[in-house]
C-alpha cells in the first residue's frame, strides 16, 4: 500500500523532518516531484543525514505531488559482518506535519545494501 499524507484544502506550510539512525557517515535530501519536474526541498547539512524539522512547501501547491527522501549512508570499520549487521539495524524516522493528517510519522522506507553503503528511500503521495 503506498503511503499518503492528506493536505487538506488550506495553504498551510508543510513541514518534514527525518531521523536516520545509524553510526555511519550519512546524507539525506528530500524532493518534490510534481507534473514531470523535481524540485529539492530539504537536505541534511550534516554527517548524521537527518533533516531537521523544516518548511517543504504550502499545501495548496504540493497536492498532487510526490515526496521521496533518499539517503546514503556509508558505513564504517574494516569488519564486513560488522556492516552488514549495522545495515540490518539502521533505519529512518519521517515526520510531516501543517495538513489535515496533523503531525504523522513514518517509520518504513526501502533499504538496498551493497557493502559498504546503505541506500534508504522513503516515498509518500500528498493528496
Amino acid at each position: 500500500m503506498e503511503k499518503t499524507y492528506n493536505l487538506g484544502n488550506s495553504v498551510s506550510s508543510i513541514s518534514l523532518g527525518a531521523d536516520i539512525d545509524t553510526i555511519g557517515l550519512a546524507a539525506s535530501r528530500a524532493t518534490i516531484y510534481k507534473d514531470g519536474s523535481a524540485t529539492a526541498v530539504a537536505h541534511s547539512v550534516d554527517a548524521t543525514g537527518d533533516i531537521a524539522n523544516q518548511e517543504i512547501g504550502k499545501s495548496n501547491d504540493l497536492k498532487g505531488s510526490r515526496l521521496q527522501v533518499f539517503t546514503k549512508i556509508a558505513l564504517t570499520g574494516s569488519d564486513a559482518g560488522l556492516r552488514a549487521a549495522e545495515a540490518e539495524q539502521l533505519s529512518g524516522t519521517y515526520m510531516l506535519a501543517g495538513g489535515r493528517d496533523g503531525l504523522k510519522t513514518y517509520t518504513h522506507s526501502t533499504k538496498d545494501y551493497v557493502d559498504p553503503n546503505v541506500f534508504l528511500q522513503f516515498l509518500v503521495d500528498l493528496i
